[in-house]
């Protein structure tokens, strides 16, 4: 039974279509950067570059896509400490896989998938899962310190998984200025997002 390929992403088979496609340098540089960005070496991937070279490689497929596959293959493989000649073996019997890719991705994983493996990396890698935030805006009206308090606030409510999978709910409340800043991050966390 796999233990690399399960609950494989949306548009991962077409994505390793384009990673056979993809002349050996850029995959090679391509799959360095994933595990970099793994190791926290590196805070973005760059998506612009690689969508670049693709153009430049006549390959119309979308960078960030292939960046994601890598990185699926590598977190999954490192959540169960695959070593090189396995994590080969398993990807092989999918038979979508092309000898030169797979010998890219075996000499990337043999250079740093026992990084990637280790248990404090893993701790890092093992994150638990935003399940639902909702917030809202309330009107404070008065305190024990302050009769006339007229201040707007917000309250969210964040409900999130730990690594085990157990729910659990946050409160927190923010004025609108630190709100305003919250969001912000929030925007920025997103885009980080799209390129992993």
């Amino acid at each position: 039974m796999s233990q690399v390929l399960t609950d494989v992403p949306q548009g991962f088979n077409s994505a390793v279509e384009a990673l056979n496609t993809l002349p050996q340098d850029i995959l090679v540089e391509m799959c360095q950067d994933v595990a970099a960005f793994l190791q926290h070496k590196v805070s973005l991937l760059p998506v612009e570059q690689y969508q670049k070279c693709l153009h430049n490689a006549g390959i119309s497929y979308d960078a960030k896509l292939l960046i994601n596959a890598v990185s699926y293959i590598f977190r999954s493989a490192a959540k169960v400490k695959l070593p090189a000649e396995k994590l080969i073996a398993e990807l092989k019997a999918s038979l979508c896989w092309k000898e030169a890719t797979l010998s890219v991705i075996k000499h990337v994983w043999n250079e740093q998938g026992k990084i990637l493996s280790s248990s404090d990396l893993m701790q890092t890698l093992n994150v638990g899962q935003l399940l639902n935030m909702k917030w809202k805006l309330s009107v404070g009206v008065s305190s024990s310190s302050c009769r006339s308090l007229n201040s707007p606030y917000i309250t969210a409510l964040v409900t999130v998984t730990d690594p085990s999978g157990t729910p659990s709910t946050k409160s927190f409340e923010m004025t609108i200025g630190e709100f305003k800043k919250f969001a912000s991050q929030m925007k920025e966390i997103a885009l980080v997002l799209e390129t992993v």
